[in-house]
C-alpha cells in the first residue's frame, strides 16, 4: 500500500520537478547566468495559479522586504474547533507548497499521518526567485559567488520573530510541535537553524542539504563545534539522493559524504546518546539532486507523523 502511495507521489511531483530543476542549476553555479535567471522566474510566475484547496495567502514584511506566504489548513481544522495543531514550515514556498499537499494529502486525509497545518514561506516579492534563497538561506557570504550570500541569520530572525507569530495569533497551533523542512539551500538553511537555534524546532526534514556551500563553511562548523552545541532535543531526518555525487553533481559536489558525515557528527552529539536527539538518514536510490526531495519529504513526514494508535 506504503509503495502504491509513494509511486503515485513520484508521479504527482514530477510535473513540478521541471521547474525546480532550473532552480537546483542556478543554486549549483556560482556565476548564475541572467538568462536562466530569467526562465526561472517567468516559470516561478506561471505556477503561481495553482489553486490548493483550504489554502490562504499573506504577505508579512521583513523591514523593506516582503514575502509571500501560504497556508494550508487540515481537512478537519473547522470541524474540530479545540483542537491544536502541529505546523510544518517549508522554504522554497511554492514548489514545497504543492509537493508537500500532494505527498501528505491522502496519508493526512485518511488519518494514516497526523494532520498539520502547512506553512510555505516563499522569497521577496519583486525578487527573481534565485536571488532571495541564495540571499536568505546561505549562512556566510562568498564573495565567489554573482548573487548576493550570507543572510541567513537576517531571514531565520523573520521566521521566528514575524512569521511564527503569525501563524500562532491566526490559528490554533501546537507550539510543541513545529517541524521545519527545507531542501538543497533550504536544507542548508535548516541545518543552520539547527546549529544557531536548535530549540525552535522540535523537527527537521533537511532534504539534500547543500553544505559544500562556501567551502563547506556550515560543515565545518558542526565537526569542529559539535561539542559545545547546547543540549538538542528534536528529531532531524536527512534525506539525499543516491546520485548527489560526482560526476552527476555540479562541481564534482560530494553531497552524499558530506549528508552522512553530517549525520555522523550529530550522531556524536551527547543529545543523540541521551535519546533527545533522534537521528534518521534516509540515502534515496537512484535519485539525483532534482528528484530526491518528494521522496525525502513523504518518509521524512511519515517517520514524524505516522500514526501508531
Amino acid at each position: 500500500m506504503m509503495n502504491t502511495l509513494y509511486h503515485f507521489v513520484g508521479l504527482l511531483c514530477c510535473g513540478y520537478l521541471s521547474l525546480y530543476s532550473l532552480v537546483v542549476s542556478a543554486e549549483n553555479s556560482h556565476n548564475v547566468p541572467s538568462q536562466l535567471a530569467s526562465q526561472w522566474a517567468e516559470a516561478y510566475a506561471s505556477a503561481a495559479v495553482v489553486n490548493i484547496p483550504r489554502t490562504q495567502q499573506f504577505t508579512l514584511k521583513d523591514d523593506s522586504r516582503d514575502y509571500q506566504l501560504m497556508i494550508k489548513l487540515p481537512k478537519n481544522y473547522q470541524q474540530n474547533s479545540t483542537h491544536y495543531y502541529p505546523v510544518i514550515y517549508m522554504t522554497d514556498g511554492m514548489y514545497s507548497m504543492q509537493v508537500v499537499s500532494g505527498a501528505t494529502r491522502f496519508p493526512m486525509n485518511s488519518n494514516v499521518m497526523h494532520q498539520a497545518i502547512l506553512v510555505a514561506i516563499g522569497y521577496q516579492k519583486g525578487s527573481k526567485g534565485a536571488s532571495s534563497r541564495i540571499r536568505d538561506y546561505t549562512p556566510s557570504h562568498d564573495s565567489s559567488w554573482k548573487l548576493n550570500t550570507g543572510e541567513a541569520k537576517r531571514h531565520l530572525r523573520f521566521i521566528r520573530e514575524t512569521v511564527m507569530p503569525f501563524v500562532e495569533h491566526q490559528y490554533r497551533v501546537d507550539t510543541q510541535q513545529n517541524t521545519f523542512m527545507g531542501n538543497s539551500l533550504g536544507g542548508l538553511f535548516g541545518a543552520y537553524v539547527l546549529l544557531e537555534q536548535p530549540t525552535l524546532f522540535t523537527n527537521y526534514v533537511l532534504g539534500s542539504p547543500s553544505l559544500w556551500f562556501d567551502n563547506k563553511h556550515l560543515l565545518k562548523q558542526f565537526i569542529q563545534g559539535v561539542s559545545q552545541i547546547r543540549a538538542i532535543s528534536a528529531k532531524v531526518f536527512i534525506g539525499i539522493g543516491e546520485l548527489e555525487r560526482p560526476p552527476y553533481t555540479h562541481d564534482n559536489h560530494q553531497m552524499v559524504a558530506d549528508a552522512q558525515a553530517f549525520y555522523q557528527t550529530l550522531h556524536s552529539h551527547p543529545s543523540t546518546h541521551a535519546g533527545t536527539l533522534q537521528l534518521k538518514l534516509l540515502v534515496i536510490p537512484e535519485a539525483d539532486h532534482a528528484m530526491a526531495f518528494p521522496t525525502t519529504a513523504i518518509h521524512g513526514l511519515s517517520w514524524l507523523f505516522k500514526r501508531t494508535d
